[in-house]
């Protein structure tokens, strides 16, 4: 019986050799289910929660993602996921709050989840190429995506079930003629109105989808000007969903924004940004910026238009998680945009996610600024270290004012003077001469003069200004012209036309749209400080001359077919409002840093018009001369 096995033990071994069959055959059948079942039921911001890998290539953080880090995108990606029955959702966002890593998010998605046709447009095919190369490129690599693509081109995806396209939104070829069911719209503010003469490519991208009964579309970006951004437009027409972050004090809801922020400022002064913290609207408590990763999670989208036709968000960068975009970053870069209109347009786009509104300044009310005049004690106050002068010419008259400027472009009217009679009479110009050669001392007695001037060549008298004013180059005092116009400089070169030519004299053209748009900005400021504007306690700054300051409002006008932007009269005289935009142009001739020099506790205390005469050479012997 030695060498041979009884039946049990044959059995046995018999089953023994054939387990790795079994178990390929288990393995082969557990496959063929997966395959067979269907993939797990989540949403964008779970499937993220699971999978995303960010880098740090893409990102400016790196790892697995966490909605723990941005809590206010899950419910946009929840929107956007396939169990919401919206069609559309809209983000109109300030920068630094991760909206581009949302939209990488739900690309992914519909790539490895649910995979159909899907395109990611941006503004232009450089940047479109440059988001494909620098973004989805490296994350791509760090999923372990450059396997599943079965054919791979710059700018086409295609995978099992479906297919990706990154364009651009200025190129109608991108957009016609290619089925989407997902459409990722980014920064469409920015796009092109019309697209190679096809339209709005907004509505070129809508019409790709329309025969998907699931399908989505995410518009995506940070706002630029009112009456012209597509965001702001997209964001108004949902039901614009804010998110409010409860106090830690009385537990109310309420939105992070600019106007609940405070901070302190020094003995001095001066502004401490690092400082900064919310104001609770409801209880008044403070609100520090270490709180804000609690603060953020316990936070909720709320809904304030019922009737919105789809889901739209809108989200500040005071919402940028810590390490990101600070509260104390914000109130830096407000106080150095503040007074100049261009930067703070970029403020306002970038920081606060809201549209610039150029017909923001409105008209300032006269009666306010008529309260606002103090009693100087003196000619000059002590903050103003420069006197300029605008000049404007009426057919009867000369207007002029002198203003004093010190730091950050703090302004102080010194002196209004109304002179009569016809302006080619010499009188009328050495009365002007009077008031721009005087003295006009501070409190200490220190005299400062008139450093530059600007006269209105326009009207009837051309010719008498370019006369006075070819004269008096020497001093800094040009014939001048304003020209409208966006993005003008404040002032040209000195030039000629033929008829300055005729007498000698240079012409300065003036930005006045540029000046405007500063001057009515800074007119609205409410404390002392960089822009604020002061007006003496005298008899000729009264309710007349604020009307007349406040006579033009920017109002938005079609002209060739473009909306354009114009100041338009709201009251018949504005001889102040253009003598300040000169006095202000006039500043640029001199070529100070008026900043440092208010640092200094200097004043421009020298009389352009007195004349340096170089002395003559004396004899001191046959080989020296002094």
């Amino acid at each position: 019986m030695d060498g041979q096995l009884t039946e049990p033990s044959a059995v046995v071994q018999k089953f023994e050799n054939s387990l790795p069959y079994t178990v390929n055959v288990d393995f082969c059948i557990e496959g063929a289910i997966k395959a067979l079942a269907p993939p797990k039921d989540l949403t964008i911001s779970q499937w993220a929660a699971e999978n995303r890998i960010l880098t740090g290539e893409a990102s400016s953080e790196k790892g697995k993602w966490t909605n723990e880090r941005t809590p206010y995108l899950v419910e946009i990606m929840d929107m956007l996921s396939p169990q919401s029955p919206c069609s559309d959702v809209a983000f109109m966002k300030g920068s630094q709050i991760g909206g581009t890593e949302c939209l990488i998010n739900t690309a992914l998605y519909y790539m490895l989840q649910n995979p159909c046709p899907i395109g990611l447009y941006q503004m232009t095919d450089d940047e479109a190429a440059n988001f494909e190369r620098m973004r989805l490129a490296p994350t791509f690599a760090a999923m372990g995506m450059d396997k599943y693509f079965t054919n791979d081109t710059a700018g086409c995806k295609e995978y099992p079930g479906g297919i990706f396209f990154v364009g651009s939104g200025g190129s109608a070829s991108q957009l016609r003629s290619k089925p989407l069911q997902v459409v990722l719209c980014d920064e469409i503010s920015g796009w092109v109105k019309d697209c190679n003469g096809e339209g709005d490519p907004c509505d070129l991208v809508k019409r790709r989808t329309t025969n998907f009964p699931r399908k989505k579309r995410f518009w995506n970006s940070t706002p630029t000007v009112r009456g012209e951004c597509r965001i702001t437009k997209k964001f108004e027409q949902g039901d614009q969903r804010y998110y409010n972050v409860p106090c830690p004090h009385c537990g109310e809801l309420y939105v992070w924004k600019f106007a609940n922020m405070v901070w302190d400022k020094d003995a001095d002064g001066n502004n401490l940004p690092y400082t900064a913290r919310m104001k609770c609207p409801h209880c008044k408590g403070e609100t520090m910026e270490w709180r804000k990763t609690e603060l953020l999670a316990q936070g909720q989208w709320v809904p304030t238009n019922p009737n919105g036709a789809y889901p739209s968000y809108h989200l500040s960068a005071f919402y940028s998680p810590l390490g990101w975009y600070s509260w104390e970053e914000a109130v830096t870069d407000f106080l150095e945009a503040k007074g100049d209109p261009q930067k703070m347009k970029v403020w306002t786009n970038n920081v606060c996610g809201e549209a610039w509104d150029e017909d923001n300044q409105e008209s300032h009310d006269y009666s306010e600024l008529e309260l606002r005049r103090e009693d100087y004690g003196c000619d000059v106050p002590d903050g103003a270290v420069i006197l300029t002068a605008g000049v404007d010419t009426q057919d009867d008259r000369l207007e002029v004012e002198i203003v004093g400027w010190g730091r950050g472009l703090e302004s102080w009217s010194i002196d209004y003077r109304i002179i009569p009679g016809d302006p080619d009479l010499d009188i009328v110009w050495e009365s002007l001469d009077h008031i721009l050669g005087n003295a006009y001392t501070k409190a200490d007695g220190t005299p400062l003069y008139v450093a530059a001037a600007l006269v209105d060549s326009g009207g009837h008298k051309t010719s008498a200004v370019y006369k006075y004013c070819a004269k008096r180059e020497w001093r800094r005092i040009y014939a001048s012209i304003g020209a409208r116009g966006p993005n003008r400089p404040v002032i040209s070169r000195p030039g000629s036309t033929k008829k300055s030519s005729a007498e000698n004299a240079k012409l300065i053209t003036v930005g006045t749209d540029t000046v405007k748009d500063w001057f009515f900005n800074v007119l609205g400021y409410n404390h002392p400080g960089p822009g604020y504007c002061h007006f003496p306690e005298k008899d000729v700054y009264d309710a007349e001359h604020f009307k007349q300051l406040t006579a033009e409002v920017k109002k938005k006008r079609m002209s060739r077919g473009f909306l354009t932007s114009v100041y338009e009269k709201i009251y018949e005289r504005n001889e102040p409002l253009d003598c300040r935009v000169y006095a202000r142009a006039a500043l640029n001739l001199v070529g100070i840093d008026v900043d440092k020099m208010a640092e200094t506790g200097n004043s421009y205390t020298r009389n352009p018009a007195r004349r340096i005469v170089p002395q003559k050479g004396r004899v001191i012997n046959q080989g020296v001369k002094l």
